[in-house]
């Protein structure tokens, strides 16, 4: 009897041992999200802007919106996104209000990435708000919409 007991303590030691080796196997360190910092470049009588985003300190890429055409080409009402950094994580801008919505996005793409230029006419003079974001799968840090940009 003392043989069986000491058998049955050892199948479930051994099986508490395995799944705690099974749990361990498939978890692995999660990465945190970077700290997202920026600086501004604002342009076209601040109707437009650069957004340099900062992953942990280190350059990431920037998002872009270009209020009016300029004499290099560049079109108005326009928005990019570039991704700089190797860091696993892309780049996307989004400027939007009530009848405005449009998105820019490295995702997908191996960095150094710059998307095309993302526009359409929009009505002169009006307000919108942009919002700059690292991107990775369902992940993203965002400025938050801290930023009025105009067409």
């Amino acid at each position: 009897m003392a043989k069986m007991r000491n058998r049955i303590v050892t199948l479930l030691a051994a099986t508490a041992v395995m799944v705690g080796v099974s749990f361990g196997a498939g978890a692995g360190t999660a990465a945190a999200a970077p700290r997202l910092t920026y600086t501004t470049s604002w342009y076209q009588d601040y109707d437009s802007v650069i957004v340099y985003l900062y992953a942990d300190g280190n350059y990431a890429g920037y998002v872009n919106w270009n209020s009016d055409p300029d004499s290099f080409g560049t079109p108005g009402d326009a928005l990019r996104a570039h991704d700089g950094g190797a860091d696993g994580w892309g780049v996307e801008g989004t400027v939007m209000n009530g009848q405005v919505y449009r998105v820019a996005s490295t995702a997908g793409h191996a960095s150094p990435y710059t998307t095309p230029w993302q526009t359409g006419d929009i009505p002169e003079g009006q307000r919108m708000m942009l919002d700059a974001c690292l991107v990775k799968g369902s992940e993203e840090v965002c400025t938050g919409f801290d930023f009025y940009v105009y067409a």
